[in-house]
């Protein structure tokens, strides 16, 4: 160990920062991706391998790599809608501009205004605006529309004598693709005290997906937003087409302006830890093989 710190060189430092900064990424990426379990899984297997190095366990060591080109391969099968919003996100980064990026699409205030009257009239509805994710293996029946967004189709779909009207309705940017699906419930109960069940369908699909889902409360009269595995009242009309607004603009990573210095740098400082811990203890493991 001495005589590897000993030759520790500048270009060493910039390995680790680099590598410190990939591992970041990666965190970040898998956080937005609703990817936990794999993350705890990847970590483990990536500890077993780096332990058997460590103790020079050559088989163990032997049947890992053999194994990695068939993981690699599975996990771009398994996160391949992850992958390409990631890409995307990396082409934002280098071309996207500063400025203003307004919604071209006139999604946001339909929705705000039918979900409203819904609201003020005491009827329940539950609206899925689709982000980048695919959201088929999460939903369950229901039929197939493809109608125009507008506010009377909203009006219709959840009028209380039509038949889907206890399901949800799929919103893909102007369009109407499904309505009448079930969704799955919400993993916990916590952040559900008093709501029913189309609040935990709202819930549990944003636990799933990278969708937004809109829900209206015919018992209270009021419309809340699940996303990420939040759940929010909305105060007003206003603030839910700025919801909706922002939501839109971030699924198009082109039309997002590029983050300054200053936003990579703030927040999430434990993930940062973490990335420069691991990429040491990689050069650590690994550098007696790089130096050779």
């Amino acid at each position: 160990m001495d005589a590897l710190l000993r030759n520790l060189h500048p270009v060493d430092a910039l390995d680790v920062a680099i590598v410190a900064l990939l591992l970041y990424t990666a965190m970040s990426w898998l956080r937005r991706s609703h990817a936990a379990l794999a993350v705890v899984g990847l970590s483990l297997l990536g500890a077993v391998y780096l332990g058997a190095r460590l103790l020079e366990l050559h088989l163990t060591t032997r049947v890992f790599q053999a194994c990695f080109a068939v993981g690699a391969l599975a996990l771009v099968v398994i996160f391949q809608d992850e992958l390409r919003r990631g890409f995307e996100e990396l082409a934002a980064f280098a071309l996207a501009k500063r400025g203003d990026r307004r919604s071209r699409l006139d999604t946001p205030e339909l929705l705000a205004r039918a979900l409203a009257d819904l609201a003020g009239a005491r009827i329940g509805a539950l609206v899925v605006v689709a982000g980048t994710q695919r959201l088929d293996r999460h939903l369950q029946g229901g039929h197939e529309l493809g109608g125009r967004l507008s506010h009377a189709l909203l009006a219709s779909l959840f009028d209380p004598h039509s038949p889907g009207h206890d399901g949800a309705v799929v919103v893909e940017d102007r369009d109407v693709s499904r309505f009448g699906v079930h969704l799955p419930l919400a993993r916990g109960t916590a952040a559900l005290r008093g709501l029913g069940t189309r609040h935990s369908a709202a819930l549990g699909l944003s636990e799933r997906s990278d969708a937004l889902c809109l829900v209206v409360s015919e018992e209270r009269g009021s419309v809340s937003a699940a996303r990420d595995g939040e759940l929010r009242v909305i105060g007003s009309e206003d603030e839910l087409a700025k919801l909706v607004t922002s939501f839109y603009r971030e699924r198009r990573a082109l039309g997002r302006p590029r983050p300054r210095l200053h936003d990579l740098v703030r927040g999430r400082h434990w993930e940062k830890l973490a990335a420069v811990a691991l990429a040491i203890g990689l050069w650590l493991m690994l550098g007696r093989d790089l130096h050779r």
